[in-house]
């Protein structure tokens, strides 16, 4: 998305925990087109001159009004304690439009808007671009606040219905009680019976939510409670984040989600694999005792190695070879002459 600098026009305070912020580009241009309830992401220099992470803001102004951006900011840390101390003529960064949360007059022919809180900086920017187009589309907005003063919307929103007949508005204060001199300003919490009796028939209706995440599950059973069917509901946390944000990402409630399905498989894999690396070291520790000899072995006859230096082995000499013995000549026994007797003859 693309980036752009901007100067504070206007900053105030209508509450101590709410601050409007307006923007303008000091070349008079006009400001970067968005549809009516998307965000943008801004940052500010802090004391040292250099520009502090973004953050989300839902965009309060109508898209028709192109002089001017403004912001309805809730200050609740160290950003946003940094931001209200911002004065006119300060620059900005804003970067955006994001978000597929937004108003669409060919889609939404019936919508039902219910705002918690600072909720209503979405919706504020609907009303005020179907009044500023003249939109035949029909607009109920249920604005939930602590207190009317705390409702930093109210006196604007009632001048943006009136006299239209297709825009309609019902407040709910629920810290305070007041007057019940007016029919659509009522002095208790939001439930099914109070949404039935405002909006009459629901089918056929759209409903958008924008607040903090229990407050939307707890309309979201009031709605179904009511025969809503959920493709009917749209929310959006007003805290989101665009896609090339990784870690502030976390604070969407699907990207957490799945970053919750990744962990767990994470530590399932590391679990099995402590599981593996135990059982083979219990393996091995099994092999080894069989192995092992016997204590009563080992104490009977106990091996002693008795380690010798390469260099303190003797060296072996060459066995010297027997003396060799002639065979004594084996001498045959004398031979003894026979002597045969002669015969003698008679000499005539």
């Amino acid at each position: 998305m693309s980036e752009y600098k901007y100067y504070i026009k206007q900053i105030y305070q209508p509450v101590p925990d709410l601050v409007i912020l307006e923007l303008v580009d000091k070349r008079g241009w006009p400001v970067f087109h968005y549809q009516p309830g998307q965000y943008a992401m801004i940052a500010y220099k802090n004391r040292q001159g250099i520009f502090e992470d973004k953050h989300a803001f839902s965009i309060a102004s109508s898209p028709t009004r192109k002089d001017c951006l403004r912001f309805g900011i809730r200050i609740q840390g160290p950003f946003t304690q940094g931001l209200a101390r911002l004065r006119p003529g300060d620059e900005i960064l804003v970067s955006g439009p994001y978000g597929r949360f937004f108003y669409d007059e060919n889609k939404y022919f019936d919508l039902v808007l219910i705002a918690g809180g600072i909720g209503i900086t979405p919706f504020i920017s609907a009303l005020n671009y179907a009044v500023d187009l003249n939109l035949s589309n029909k607009l109920s907005l249920i604005y939930s606040a602590k207190t009317a003063r705390g409702a930093v919307f109210y006196k604007e929103i009632k001048e943006a219905i009136k006299g239209n007949p297709n825009l309609s508005a019902l407040f709910s204060f629920t810290e305070e009680k007041g007057p019940a001199d007016d029919k659509n300003v009522l002095y208790r919490r939001i439930d099914a019976s109070l949404i039935r009796d405002f909006v009459g028939n629901v089918k056929g209706k759209s409903f958008f939510l924008c607040g903090p995440v229990p407050f939307m599950n707890a309309m979201v059973s009031h709605l179904m409670s009511l025969g809503v069917d959920k493709d009917q509901i749209r929310m959006e946390e007003f805290s989101m984040i665009p896609d090339d944000a990784f870690w502030p990402r976390l604070k969407n409630f699907s990207y957490a989600l799945g970053l919750a399905v990744v962990l767990f498989v994470l530590i399932f894999n590391l679990i099995s694999r402590s599981a593996a690396i135990a059982a083979s070291k219990k393996y091995s520790a099994v092999s080894s005792d069989q192995t092992k000899p016997s204590a009563a072995a080992s104490s009977a006859a106990p091996i002693i190695e008795k380690k010798i230096s390469p260099k303190k082995i003797p060296a072996i000499k060459p066995a010297v070879p027997a003396p060799t013995i002639a065979p004594t000549p084996v001498q045959a026994p004398p031979q003894t002459m026979m002597q045969i007797p002669m015969p003698r003859t008679r000499m005539s």
